[in-house]
C-alpha cells in the first residue's frame, strides 16, 4: 500500500513539472522565433537600402553620362568658340537630367545670385555638372571641359621639354628631393626600344631586379598611370598633394601629416605631373567649322584658284596664284604677310643661346684639366641644364618674303588665314600645345619661348574674349609676342583640339550620392568616340556641386556655398 502511494504521488509530481518545462521550452521558442523575425526583418531592410543605394548610384551615374552626351551638340555648333565648353556655366551646371521643371526641385539653384530655395513637398530633380579646374585661377573651378592639347604629350615630350617641365613643377625640399635625372632618363628609356639604359635611366636589368619583377616597356605609353611603373616616379611625383584630382587645395591636402595625402602644409597645392600630360593630344587639320582646310601648296591650281576664291579676298587669291603660277611653294602661310625685320642680337645673348664668355674667351675652347676632371654622366647632365635654362632661347631664323611682290595680307587678315589655309597635307597634327587653354608649366614647352613671354601669354589671355582667343593671332594682335617669335612657334601651337576631357557629376538635390566620372571624347567631325572611360568614385569627394567650388587661400576652406 505504501510502495502504490509512493508511485502515484511521484508520477503527479512528474506531471506537474512537465507544464513549467514546456512554458520554458515554449517562452525560448518565442524568444528565438522573435530574434529570426528581427533579423530578417534587418536583413530585408538592409537589402532594401542595398537596392535603393544602388538604384540612386544607377540614376546619378546615368545623369552623369547625360552630361557626357550634352557636351557632344555642344561640340558639334561651337565653330571653334572656346565660349560654348571652356567655360559655361549656363548650359553646363546643374542642369536637370530628366527635363525636370526647375522651380519645382527640393533645392532650386538660381546661377546668378547662389539664392536656394526648398520646398520637402515637391520632386527631388536629378542633375548634372560639368566640371575642370581653371589654369589660371587655382582656387576656382571651371564649369566646361578641357582639351587635350593644353597638355603635353607623354609619347612625343621632348628631353628638352621633359627637363624644363620637371624643374618648373616639381617642389625640391629636403623632405622630398627627387633627382630631376632620373626621372628624365628613366621616362626615355621606357618608350623607347633596346636595352641600353642612359647613365640615369632603367631598362630590363633595373625592374627585373624588383619585386615583383617586370620589364621596360619599350614601347608608347597607353595610359598616364603607367608613369607609376616607371623608375623614380612614385605616387607622389605622378599625383602630388592632389589625391582627388579636382585640382583644389583641399583642408586635408593642406595640413601636413595629420590626415591623408602627406603634403607640406604650404598652403600651395602640388597637383603632381598627371596633371600636364596626355597621351591624346590632336588636332585635326580642319577649320573652325569642320572643313578640312586648302592646301596652297597642291599641284592643281585650277581646283586652288577655285577653292580660294569662294574663300579669301581678291589680292591674297591673286598673290598665291602669282606665287604657285611662278613655280614657287609655300613654306608657311605666314608667307601671305610682310617678311618682318630681323631681330639684332642682344649683347647678353639671352636670344642667342649662347653662354655669355668673360672678355677675351673663346666659347669653343675648354681647359683640358677641367676636361679631365669631369665624368661622361656630369657633362651630360650640365648641357642638359643648359638647354633647360629660362634664360637660354634660340635665337629666331631671318625670314624674307617668296618674291619680289609684297604680300598683301595683314594681321587683321590671319584669323582667316590661319583657319582655312595650310601648307602640310597631314590630316592630323599631333604634340601641338593649345596657347589659348595651356597652363603654364605646359606653356614653357614651347622651348622657343623665354620665361618673360610665357608670363605675358597667361597674363594676356585672361582679358580677352572666346572669340579672340579661338585663334592663335592674338599673340600678335595684342602684341603678346613679335612676328618672328609668333612664326618660329606657329607649327607647335594651336587653339583647337580634336580630344577632349570631361569630367561629369551626377546628383539629385534630395541626397549626398554622387557619381563622377571622366571620359576622353574624340569628335571625328560631327561623330563622338569614347576612347577613354573612368569612374573617379573611389578617390571619394571632391566637390560640392549645390554650390560654387572655391578652395585654398581664397575661401580657407571648401565649397563657399555649401551642400
Amino acid at each position: 500500500m505504501t510502495s502504490l502511494s509512493c508511485n502515484r504521488r511521484n508520477r503527479i509530481g512528474k506531471t506537474a513539472r512537465r507544464p513549467a518545462f514546456m512554458l520554458v521550452v515554449v517562452l525560448v521558442m518565442i524568444v528565438l522565433l522573435s530574434l529570426l523575425a528581427a533579423g530578417y526583418t534587418l536583413m530585408v531592410r538592409s537589402h532594401v537600402d542595398t537596392v535603393e543605394t544602388r538604384i540612386q548610384e544607377f540614376q546619378m551615374r546615368m545623369a552623369a553620362e547625360a552630361g557626357i552626351q550634352r557636351i557632344v551638340p555642344i561640340l558639334r555648333d561651337s565653330q571653334g568658340d572656346l565660349a560654348t565648353w571652356y567655360n559655361n556655366p549656363e548650359a553646363l551646371r546643374a542642369i536637370p537630367f530628366d527635363g525636370a521643371d526647375d522651380e519645382g526641385g527640393v533645392a532650386t539653384i538660381d546661377k546668378s545670385s547662389e539664392a536656394r530655395t526648398y520646398d520637402s513637398s515637391a520632386d527631388p530633380i536629378v542633375r548634372f555638372t560639368i566640371i575642370a579646374s581653371d589654369p589660371d585661377d587655382p582656387d576656382k573651378v571651371r564649369y566646361g571641359i578641357t582639351d587635350e592639347c593644353a597638355r603635353l604629350d607623354l609619347n612625343l615630350i621632348t628631353e628638352p621639354q621633359l627637363r624644363r617641365l620637371l624643374n618648373n613643377v616639381i617642389p625640391q625640399t629636403t623632405e622630398n628631393a627627387v633627382d630631376i635625372n632620373v626621372l628624365v632618363d628613366s621616362l626615355l628609356d621606357w618608350r623607347e626600344a633596346g636595352n641600353s639604359a642612359r647613365p640615369n635611366g632603367a631598362k630590363d636589368a633595373y625592374y627585373g631586379a624588383l619585386y615583383p619583377p617586370y620589364q621596360a616597356k619599350k614601347a608608347p605609353f597607353s595610359t598616364i598611370e603607367e608613369l607609376l611603373l616607371v623608375r623614380g616616379f612614385t605616387g607622389w611625383v605622378v599625383f602630388g598633394e592632389d589625391y582627388n584630382q579636382n585640382g583644389l587645395l583641399d583642408p586635408n591636402e593642406d595640413d601636413g601629416n595629420e590626415s591623408f595625402p602627406f603634403d607640406d602644409a604650404d598652403s600651395e597645392l602640388f597637383p603632381g605631373l598627371a596633371k600636364y600630360f596626355t597621351i591624346w593630344s590632336q588636332e585635326a587639320n580642319v577649320s573652325a567649322d569642320g572643313r578640312p582646310r586648302i592646301f596652297l601648296n597642291q599641284q592643281d591650281l585650277e581646283k586652288l584658284q577655285e577653292d580660294l576664291e569662294e574663300e579669301m579676298d581678291s589680292d591674297i587669291v591673286s598673290y598665291i596664284m602669282n606665287v604657285r603660277s611662278g613655280g614657287a611653294t609655300f613654306n608657311s602661310v605666314m608667307n601671305l604677310l610682310p617678311a618682318p625685320p630681323p631681330i639684332e642680337p642682344d649683347e647678353s645673348d639671352e636670344q642667342t643661346g649662347v653662354p655669355v664668355q668673360p672678355d677675351g674667351g673663346d666659347p669653343t675652347s675648354q681647359p683640358s684639366d677641367e676636361i679631365d676632371e669631369i665624368t661622361p654622366e656630369e657633362l651630360a647632365d650640365q648641357i642638359a641644364n643648359l638647354q633647360a635654362s629660362e634664360n637660354v632661347v634660340a635665337a629666331p631664323p631671318s625670314y624674307a618674303n617668296l618674291t619680289d611682290e609684297e604680300p598683301p595680307g595683314t594681321i587683321e587678315d590671319l584669323p582667316q588665314i590661319l583657319d582655312r589655309l595650310t601648307v602640310q597635307p597631314t590630316p592630323i597634327f599631333q604634340g601641338r600645345i593649345n596657347v589659348s587653354t595651356a597652363p603654364r608649366p605646359v606653356l614653357s614647352g614651347l622651348m622657343e619661348l623665354s620665361g618673360d613671354e610665357i608670363d605675358a601669354i597667361v597674363a594676356a589671355r585672361k582679358d580677352l574674349s572666346s572669340a579672340d582667343r579661338s585663334s592663335p593671332a592674338w599673340l600678335l594682335s595684342n602684341g603678346v609676342l613679335d612676328e618672328n617669335r609668333f612664326r618660329q612657334i606657329l607649327d607647335k601651337i594651336t587653339t583647337k583640339s580634336s580630344k577632349y576631357r570631361i569630367e561629369s557629376l551626377g546628383y539629385a538635390d534630395h541626397h549626398g550620392v554622387v557619381e563622377r566620372i571622366m571620359v576622353i571624347l574624340e569628335m571625328r567631325g560631327p561623330i563622338p568616340q569614347v576612347v577613354y572611360y573612368r569612374n573617379m568614385n573611389e578617390l571619394g569627394p571632391a566637390y560640392t556641386p549645390h554650390g560654387d567650388e572655391v578652395r585654398g587661400r581664397a575661401s580657407g576652406g571648401p565649397g563657399s556655398s555649401g551642400n
